[in-house]
């Protein structure tokens, strides 16, 4: 909202013209705006996918990696809703901390025709799988890298 004073002139002029008279304390009230606007807008980028408490939770594993492309591929035969095995992809097994325990988590990855991507999270615990589910964000199962996998030719 633009105010206009009695000889007629709006505060804008009346905020310029006392920049011009003390051009000092107008860079310094500019440096001061622009300290707060930079470390405000550094709030915005922490939180859980920009700090490092992803990588410190890939801790060594006290378990040997397990035969997770062989576990993976029986549990898909028991699963009530099946994945469909054409076009799969699997990635390497991590060790992770959860709230059932520490286990491997091993993401599958399938891409049905009709819609985009669909992952799955399988957890491994001495050697059999202990639980499965629909990846969720904190599984990270979309930031992992993937390699082709016949779940029929696993034995």
């Amino acid at each position: 909202m633009r105010t206009v004073s009695t000889t007629g002139r709006s505060s804008s002029h009346h905020a310029h013209a006392a920049c011009k008279e003390s051009r000092v304390a107008c860079g310094r009230r500019s440096t001061a705006a622009l300290a707060l606007s930079l470390t405000l807008s550094g709030c915005s980028l922490s939180g859980p996918f920009f700090d490092d408490s992803f990588e410190k939770s890939q801790v060594l594993s006290p378990e040997p990696v397990p035969p997770y492309r062989k576990l993976v591929s029986a549990a898909m035969k028991t699963l009530s809703s099946p994945i469909d095995p054409a076009g799969l992809q699997i990635a390497e097994p991590r060790w992770i901390e959860r709230v059932g325990g520490p286990a491997w988590i091993v993401c599958l990855k399938a891409e049905p025709k009709a819609s985009g991507a669909v992952y799955y999270a399988f957890f491994i615990q001495k050697e059999k799988v202990v639980d499965t589910r629909t990846a969720i964000g904190t599984d990270r199962c979309v930031h992992q890298e993937f390699v082709p996998f016949d779940a029929t030719a696993v034995r």
